[in-house]
This record gives C-alpha cells, structure tokens and sequence, in this order.
C-alpha cells in the first residue's frame, strides 16, 4: 500500500467517525419507552432527527401553565406545573464549556452550570414536594428544561421561568433522576429543551428549591428516540 493510499484511508477513517452520532458508548436494556437524558449538542453531525418550526408547547410567561400539542394540528392540552428542581452538574449535554460540574458538593456556587427541570402534568396533587415528581399526576407529562450560569444574589420572589425565543431540542423520552438500580426504566415524558449556554438564574431563586439532583447518565444510543427535533 502506497503512502497516499494510507492517507486517503486515514482520512477517510477520520471522516466516518466525525459522521457518527455522539451518544453513551455501552448497550443497556431496552425499555418500554425512550429514555432520557441525552446528548443535544447542535454541533454533532447527525443526531437531529428533524427540523421544525413548530414546538410541541405554547405558553406565557412565568409558565405556571403550557398548551401542549401532541402532534401539529392537534387541539392543544392544558398541563400545570407540578414540579420544578434542578439538577448539578447537567443532565442533557449541549457543548457548553463549563458543563462539568466543578464538584460533587451538595450546594452549588455563582459560576456553577445546573440544569433547570419544569415539569407539567394534567393534574397536580395536594400535600406533596413539588421539587420531586411525586406532585405530578396524570399522562402526559411534559419537562421543559434549559441550563444556565448561577448568578449570586436576586429575589426570592422573582418566579423561575423558561428563556424565550432562541432554538429548542425537542423528543420523546424519559424522567431522569439517578437510577435506583442499574439499568432502570423511567416513565415517559415529553421534553421541550431550550439551548443555549448564555442564560442565568439567580442564588435566591435555586435556595427555594432546595439542594440539587445528582444527575442521570447520558443514555445509551439504544435507549434513546428516533424524534429528536430542533426547533428553529
């Protein structure tokens, strides 16, 4: 083989693995429903499914409630917000460069990245923790999430919604969480995820929340759905 051939080899080898979805190296089982979280990194060729201009959710600002759309052209459900957490270092990976998370402490600091979970039910229930899920009752549920740069001081009183505008990573997929045992199946939830890596929230806002979630391993490529959408 002549040395302009293994060049052409290598860069051909090169070129393949640039065209490879990024996604969790190691099987698990298979599960009922997709699960979540996942890379959304809109530099990574090839894991966008589709492209859209119309999200699956509508709402106004500081979106106690949403309008969710199952599919374009349906007549749009009212979900309320049943649960809002967040969780440190981030879930869903977007290629922000302060996403791993500077340590493993219970609180976080100014400067830190979290994730920011707002979740959305049918119905809400009564003597329960909205920082968990367990307030959320009913099918489907809907996350919508977004990361951001904590900032010191605010007010407590400023409610926590999500960015407007901007482009949004769409799917079918799961609650995260950790697993409890290894390789475990979540119940399905429909995300709506803002991206961008330019966005705040304030200390006095996260401190009513409580301490953060660890977070849940990226899922491997099998796990994962096939409607991964941007939104434009």
């Amino acid at each position: 083989m002549t040395l302009s051939s293994v060049w052409k080899t290598a860069l051909g080898s090169a070129a393949l693995a640039l065209a490879l979805p990024l996604c969790a190296a190691a099987q698990q089982p298979a599960c009922p429903n997709p699960q979540s979280p996942r890379n959304l990194d809109p530099r990574a060729h090839g894991i966008y499914d589709q492209t859209t201009r119309r999200s699956i959710v509508m709402w106004t600002s500081p979106a106690q409630s949403i309008q969710y759309f199952a599919r374009p052209g349906c007549i749009g459900q009212t979900l309320l917000r049943c649960s809002e957490h967040y969780h440190h270092p981030v879930e869903n990976t977007q290629g922000c460069s302060d996403e791993l998370a500077k340590s493993l402490k219970p609180e976080v600091d100014p400067g830190d990245r979290v994730e920011i979970h707002l979740a959305f039910s049918p119905q809400v229930g009564t003597g329960c923790d909205r920082r968990t899920l367990n307030c959320c009752e009913g099918e489907p549920k809907v996350v919508l999430a977004y990361s951001a740069t904590v900032r010191a001081g605010g007010n407590p009183t400023t409610p926590i919604a999500p960015p407007r505008g901007g482009k949004l990573a769409e799917w079918s997929g799961s609650a995260t969480d950790p697993d409890n045992t290894p390789g475990e199946c979540k119940a399905p939830a429909q995300w709506s995820f803002h991206l961008g890596c330019g966005f705040q929230i304030t200390q006095a806002q996260l401190n009513l929340l409580g301490s953060p979630k660890p977070a849940r391993d990226p899922q491997p490529c099998n796990r994962l759905s096939r409607d991964l959408t941007k939104v434009q």
